[in-house]
């Protein structure tokens, strides 16, 4: 087992709706040893829920001072390279970096991953659940903080190299072997948002975009008559079967996110 991998955790400021980033860890693995870590908050563009602050204890004064998304994506991707990726259900992280990249119209890491919940659930039948901190009660792993990333990222790299041994050792199992195991190929780009379709009336908002220029647009839903809303769109995305649009607000100076479908008219702001 010659190859690298690098075991990557998240955490985000949102439980709900489109992701933000907060924070990335991540160590590589070579020859079975943890020879390399990358650690890094992220200053999000909204504020942090909560609800999420109560899962990682991520605070907004953690993070004032801390890189911007665009930032630590770029840095991410230079240490990361084009080794395999691993995560604990790697769906989730793959769709918070798959999300930010396009978001910063970068290019993610190229590594397919591996998902150490599906290994788990193979290699690990007799855990009562295969949620990560189960596992590290299950495996007797050595204690520590957990929900965060660097540490879930090292407990991660832990249950991998379970299944492996529970395989025959890294001579009877390599790290691509370990990705076949996990079904269909998952990367950060096939993991990125759709684009949702722009009809005719919509077409101001693409071309605000191009040109990074302000508009107004005349929002509202059904229950409320609309509103003019000054807006610097930033992201076009589709969740699910919505369409959304990402923007400055020019009247509270944040992020927010508009549904395409509650768009009547899009207008200048000239």
């Amino acid at each position: 087992m010659s190859s690298a991998l690098v075991i990557l955790d998240t955490e985000t400021a949102t439980l709900l709706g489109a992701p933000h980033l907060l924070e990335v860890g991540a160590v590589r693995v070579l020859e079975g040893e943890i020879c390399d870590q990358f650690e890094t908050l992220v200053c999000p563009q909204v504020e942090i829920e909560p609800g999420a602050t109560s899962i990682h204890g991520i605070r907004e004064e953690d993070v004032r001072e801390a890189p911007t998304a665009r930032e630590a994506l770029i840095a991410f991707r230079e240490w990361a390279g084009e080794d395999l990726l691993a995560a604990h259900n790697a769906r989730f992280d793959a769709g918070v970096l798959g999300f930010e990249y396009a978001r910063a119209d970068l290019t993610p890491p190229p590594g397919a991953f591996i998902d150490s919940l599906q290994l788990a659930r193979k290699h690990i039948p007799e855990a009562f659940d295969h949620k990560l901190d189960t596992l590290c009660q299950h495996l007797d792993l050595e204690e520590g903080p957990h929900h965060r990333a660097l540490s879930d990222a090292v407990y991660c790299w832990m249950v991998i190299d379970e299944c492996i041994n529970r395989q025959g050792g890294p001579e009877a199992v390599s790290f691509e072997n370990l990705r076949g195991q996990c079904g269909a190929l998952l990367t950060c780009d096939r993991a990125t948002p759709r684009a949702p379709r722009i009809n005719r009336r919509l077409r101001p908002i693409e071309h605000a975009l191009q040109d990074e220029a302000d508009i107004v647009l005349v929002y509202g839903d059904t229950r409320q008559a609309p509103i003019n809303l000054a807006v610097t769109p930033r992201f076009l995305y589709q969740r699910h079967k919505t369409g959304y649009l990402e923007g400055i607000c020019h009247k509270t100076g944040t992020l927010k996110t508009y549904r395409l479908d509650r768009v009547h008219k899009v207008l200048s702001s000239a």
